[in-house]
């Protein structure tokens, strides 16, 4: 499906932005080459789309083309040996609801986060561990191999974990379309899965409160012990408003839309809560999301 100037507020979920040259959903790797191919012919800047979750697209839009993958890449399967093949469309949600439902244990952490399996893999989508235990628990532990698309030599790889260069947030596979994955879990009883789906919930009902539109956290953590909900709330930030962009009084690190906010709006608070941690703290906030 190809749609020209579509508004970019139907796609994310802040509800903000302008619209996209053209929007394109290919529903396997041929019509992927295809949309590249216009792509190139027009001479437009491609970029891959998933839910939406963590995306910001400005007010202006984007004048390229956007690849929202459908169709194949929306399917899962069971190999066996506790290992299950993905497509990057599949959502988090339903990943998680698939493993519970065949007894394997191993992708709990991902309860209640937005998003797909490509998204997930490409920022290397995490939380803290439970209490007591050290850093985060990160969508590299349980991943097996990955095949991409690179846009470099149009040839699709398999990439297996190993030569993947996974950092907090990040996976250096930009220039790359990531297809699918594979995960390799671990049998359970479901009892259990389902008491740590459970605990993961619990530390995530503070997202149900916030009640607007919004894309999750704005920055990356710059460590544990100094997350940026933190150092942006002890800078006097929370419901700090310019126009109908708030920072929510929920999590200083979220902003919402109050319901006419605008990129610009969004992007003022973010230079602001910037500008204040790096004067307190003398600490560079780094962006978790993604601005187009």
């Amino acid at each position: 499906m190809l749609k020209y100037n579509e508004p970019l507020s139907r796609h994310t979920s802040f509800r903000i932005g302008g619209p996209a040259y053209l929007w394109a959903e290919p529903g396997n790797p041929k019509e992927i080459l295809e949309i590249v191919s216009l792509a190139e012919g027009k001479n437009k800047k491609v970029i891959i789309a998933g839910n939406g979750t963590n995306l910001l697209a400005r007010d202006e839009g984007f004048d390229g083309v956007i690849i929202h993958l459908a169709g194949d890449f929306e399917k899962i399967e069971s190999e066996g040996g506790g290992v299950i093949k993905a497509g990057s469309s599949f959502s988090l949600a339903r990943l998680v609801k698939y493993a519970l439902d065949k007894s394997l244990a191993g992708c709990e952490f991902l309860t209640g986060i937005p998003g797909d399996i490509g998204g997930a893999v490409f920022m290397n989508a995490g939380v803290r561990r439970p209490e007591g235990e050290p850093g985060f628990i990160e969508i590299k532990e349980m991943l097996v191999d990955i095949e991409v698309l690179d846009l470099k030599d149009k040839t699709i790889k398999d990439l297996d974990k190993k030569d993947i260069d996974f950092k907090y947030r990040s996976s250096g596979l930009d220039g790359k379309i990531i297809l699918g994955a594979r995960l390799g879990l671990k049998k359970d009883k479901s009892e259990d899965i389902e008491l740590r789906m459970a605990g993961f919930n619990k530390k995530r009902e503070w997202l149900a409160k916030i009640g607007f539109p919004n894309a999750g956290s704005i920055f990356k953590n710059p460590s544990v012990e100094k997350p940026a909900g933190m150092l942006i709330e002890s800078c006097g930030l929370k419901g700090r408003r310019i126009g109908d962009a708030e920072i929510s009084g929920v999590h200083a690190n979220v902003i919402v839309n109050l319901g006419k906010a605008t990129a610009k709006d969004v992007l003022g608070l973010i230079d602001l809560g910037r500008t204040s941690v790096k004067q307190k703290f003398g600490i560079e906030l780094e962006l978790e999301l993604k601005v187009i």
